[in-house]
């Protein structure tokens, strides 16, 4: 019987990870389907074994509960049913995992890297055979020009890296946890650099890099890193650069966007859009205005391009207002705290990497809707419970 309950636990967290995690270039009636009851048999197992979240499901859980609460207060185009059960897939997937990652974390670390290997290695070929795009989308910029947007398995330019970056995390915990060749995440972590280069996405480029880096350091630096930054102090510099770039002070950025990138100190016209955002936030700025949908978020922002803020921030203050914000902040604090948690400069070090490129991430692109974003939040927030046993033995 106990060999039967293993064996069955395994195959739920296999189809539950691959429902979560397949493109939606593959997704379809079936998979929606499918992905509808493992959110039921989710709610059913968490009850059957008396899961009690942390910090920071909780804080997950009052983030997604009050963009739905305001969204539906504010009475927008985009409260119906969808709204609700893309909400509660995510939640319920991030509940489960995170009990799996305190139980079973090799297990559970070890499906979620096989499954993301699977769909991010035909992401990669995709973006290789297919340098024009798999296949593309076309994209008004006004009522007289049309340009076409280049999409592979995981979609445009900006969509995949979380899913890279998620992938890179656990190849990284699979070296740590089982002692594997680090042959693995090094060759992941130059892939991801490449693929985001690639696509010519300045943003995910960027993001890849700092994280890159910081897992290879982590992995060939021979003598002990006796170096550290207090995560705490990484948020607050994080902070005052989001404002300084949203409040047009971009000096100190000229050379990177200008020299490296080739592009505006507009950023690709995102300006335009914050300054709009911002108009549309002193309106009504305690408690935003929920979410809306595609169509009604261009004519909002002026835009036929854009249909968010394109900052994860002022998106959030649009949405839920300040008090959305507050909730944000708790989460990354939360992040923060349990990272600085880690003993061991080494391990630190990859973690804080993800988390500033995280932030970095927020300051140009609204992240907070995919899966793949809170799945890397949740194992910064898992991996110091593992880090500290190893630890401990260790010390």
């Amino acid at each position: 019987m106990p060999a039967l309950k293993i064996k069955i636990s395994t195959l739920f967290m296999i189809i539950y990870c691959f429902v979560m995690f397949v493109p939606s270039y593959f997704s379809n009636v079936g998979i929606k389907l499918l992905s509808n009851l493992m959110m039921i048999a989710a709610a059913f197992f968490l009850i059957r074994h008396k899961y009690k979240p942390n910090k920071f499901i909780v804080l997950t859980g009052i983030y997604m509960l009050y963009l739905i609460v305001i969204t539906y207060i504010n009475r927008t185009n985009a409260a119906d049913i969808h709204l609700i059960i893309s909400h509660c897939k995510i939640f319920l997937f991030l509940s489960v995992f995170d009990y799996m990652l305190k139980n079973k974390q090799e297990n559970t670390v070890n499906i979620m890297f096989y499954i993301l290997l699977l769909f991010v290695c035909l992401d990669f070929f995709s973006i290789i055979l297919f340098p024009n795009g798999l296949y593309q989308t076309s994209l008004i910029w006004n009522e007289w020009t049309t340009s076409y947007e280049a999409q592979w398995i995981y979609g445009n330019k900006n969509n995949r890296i979380y899913w890279y970056i998620m992938l890179l995390m656990t190849a990284w915990e699979r070296y740590v946890i089982k002692g594997k060749s680090r042959v693995c995440p090094t060759v992941i972590a130059i892939g991801t650099i490449v693929t985001m280069m690639l696509v010519k996405s300045s943003t995910a480029t960027t993001v890849a890099i700092v994280v890159g880096m910081g897992i290879l350091v982590s992995i060939y630096k021979k003598k002990e890193i006796r170096f550290s930054i207090n995560s705490y102090l990484l948020v607050g510099i994080c902070t005052v650069v989001t404002i300084l770039i949203l409040a047009g002070s971009t000096g100190f950025l000229k050379i990177v966007v200008e020299g490296i990138f080739h592009k505006d100190m507009t950023f690709s016209n995102r300006s335009q859009v914050w300054q709009q955002v911002l108009l549309l936030i002193a309106q009504k700025p305690f408690w935003g205005w929920g979410i809306v949908n595609d169509k009604t978020a261009t004519g909002l922002l002026g835009s036929l391009t854009y249909v968010n803020a394109h900052n994860q921030f002022l998106n959030c203050f649009w949405q839920g207002g300040i008090v959305l914000i507050c909730i944000l902040g708790g989460i990354i604090l939360c992040t923060a705290r349990n990272i600085n948690a880690i003993v061991s400069d080494r391990y630190k070090l990859v973690f804080e990497c993800v988390l500033v490129g995280l932030m970095i991430d927020m300051m140009f692109e609204v992240i907070m809707g995919t899966t793949a974003t809170w799945g890397c939040l949740l194992l910064l927030n898992s991996i110091h419970l593992f880090l500290k046993k190893q630890e401990d033995l260790f010390y």
